[in-house]
């Protein structure tokens, strides 16, 4: 019997020796995670479930992932038939065995006009099939979109659709998008952040369903069809703003707003580049409405109400402009902690730990920065998520020090950085991430990583025949691995190595 074998089954008798054999808040056990569980007098941290108490130590979790770390995703990802039963209990998501297929969807647009712009949408069909199923199919009109995104081969797309339609089980709407992940020689950095923010609990998470995507004919490669982020009961369920909204009992929501380093004043004076900019104006502000921030942080843009820069929306303008700087001027004031002048009376606490921690465990680049969305409900406080645009997410990317596995990432942004500074709120973090761990949320992300590499074999050939698994834009500074097994080994060697940093850092 192997040492790791031996380790494992004493593990599960510890477990079920004090209780911790049943319920959904037993944390999962696999051979793999099994050697950390053991009691250790230096760094221990304490994880506990409904039943049952045992120490996880720093350095026994990183004996557990170099055992496992010299493996290929081949073998180190779980087959359909071992899928382990306490993981499949607590995390139904698990994706099981190998697809043989994908739903396939047919775009066409109309002459067989290829798509040249992110701005301006050209009209199409679509067709979307699934193995026992009847076609869905219909008119839209599909452009680009993206930033850096759109400057690479393989692009991602936008669809709106003539009609509301249900896509593969996702609720019916008009607006989609198709991400390319080109980035991501992985294909799934954008699927692990999504299932994890279900995972922690986020109000709304981003629906999405591998497809194989053609093109006028043409295949071209796995794509995530994915839910648009906008206001609607089943995506941001905030009430959808009119202009005649201006009494006290409805101005106060709903609003959606993005921060987004691209829509600063300055970004074009450096950045002349940008398709927006022009003569050093940021043309972005002539239709967006923006909000700057007093404290460093990038500009709160507002996504809906889409036109609030009339004149017909000043009375709502102004309002969520005040409601922005009085957040900032109640976070960083002198009473910041007091729970009813200070931030806990603008901003919903749970959302932005949650957030906080799906963006700093994934060490997200974007996070904080771009692609940072949040919204403020009627009558109610500013909400942080849901979360986006993660492909260069998980070690990556190589500038900002993002490849690094140890390091802190949002937090250092400045309204992360002040929360931290309230003990209440580190403490909080701290309560917040040992449940996670104990729930067997942290653990999960990898479970899923390989089975999600596992499931995508297949199709990872198919798109890898036509699309490059080694070009990188010289600007991420990623290091090449070479395939796309190597490319997941790495990704998921990097995040056991943040898990096992933050672990001990947050249990200082």
């Amino acid at each position: 019997m192997s040492v790791k074998r031996f380790f494992f089954i004493v593990a599960v008798l510890v477990l079920q020796a004090c209780g911790g054999g049943g319920g959904s808040s037993t944390p999962v056990v696999t051979p793999e995670s099994s050697a950390a569980v053991v009691s250790s007098s230096r760094s221990s941290v304490a994880v506990s479930s409904s039943s049952s108490s045992v120490a996880l130590t720093s350095s026994s979790i990183s004996s557990a992932v170099s055992s496992s770390s010299s493996s290929s995703i081949s073998s180190n990802a779980p087959s359909s038939s071992s899928q382990s039963s306490a993981a499949s209990s607590l995390t139904p998501d698990l994706p099981v065995g190998t697809a043989d297929a994908l739903p396939v969807l047919d775009l066409k647009t109309n002459g067989s006009a290829p798509i040249v712009s992110k701005e301006n949408y050209i009209n199409g069909s679509f067709s979307l099939t699934e193995a026992g199923s009847a076609a869905v199919e219909g008119d839209l009109e599909v452009r680009g979109r993206g930033n850096s995104t759109w400057g690479w081969v393989k692009k991602p797309y936008r669809l709106k659709l003539a009609s509301s339609s249900s896509l593969l089980g996702m609720p019916a709407n008009k607006h989609w998008v198709l991400l390319a992940n080109y980035a991501d020689k992985t294909l799934m950095r954008n699927s692990i952040a999504f299932m994890f923010s279900r995972s922690v609990g986020l109000e709304y998470t981003v629906r999405n369903q591998y497809v194989e995507l053609h093109l006028n004919g043409v295949y071209q490669g796995v794509y995530q069809l994915a839910e648009h982020i906008r206001v609607d009961k089943n995506r941001v369920n905030i009430p959808e703003l009119k202009v005649g909204d201006t009494a006290a009992d409805k101005i106060s929501g709903g609003y959606l707003l993005e921060v987004d380093f691209r829509h600063s004043k300055t970004w074009c004076i450096t950045n002349s580049y940008e398709s927006f900019c022009e003569g050093g104006e940021n043309t972005l502000l002539r239709t967006d409405y923006c909000i700057e921030s007093n404290h460093g942080m990038q500009p709160f843009c507002v996504d809906t109400p889409e036109s609030l820069m009339d004149d017909a929306w000043t009375p709502q303008r102004e309002y969520i402009t005040t409601y922005i700087q009085n957040t900032e001027a109640a976070l960083f004031g002198a009473n910041f902690a007091d729970a009813s002048l200070g931030y806990n009376a603008y901003l919903d606490v749970d959302s932005v730990i949650n957030y906080f921690l799906v963006n700093e465990l994934l060490r997200n680049v974007d996070g904080a920065v771009s692609s940072f969305y949040m919204y403020k409900k009627r009558d109610g406080k500013l909400f942080f998520g849901p979360v986006w645009d993660f492909d260069l997410a998980m070690g990556n990317a190589g500038y900002d020090n993002a490849n690094n596995p140890q390091g802190w990432h949002i937090r250092q942004k400045p309204w992360f950085n002040r929360l931290f500074q309230d003990p209440a709120f580190t403490a909080k973090v701290k309560t917040r991430w040992l449940q996670l761990k104990a729930e067997g949320k942290l653990q999960h992300i990898i479970d899923y990583a390989e089975a999600r590499a596992l499931w995508l074999q297949t199709q990872q050939q198919k798109n890898y025949a036509i699309w490059s698994v080694t070009d990188f834009d010289s600007w991420i500074q990623h290091l090449v691995q070479g395939s796309y097994d190597a490319e997941v080994n790495a990704m998921v060697q990097w995040q056991k190595d943040r898990i096992i940093w933050m672990d001990a850092q947050i249990n200082i």
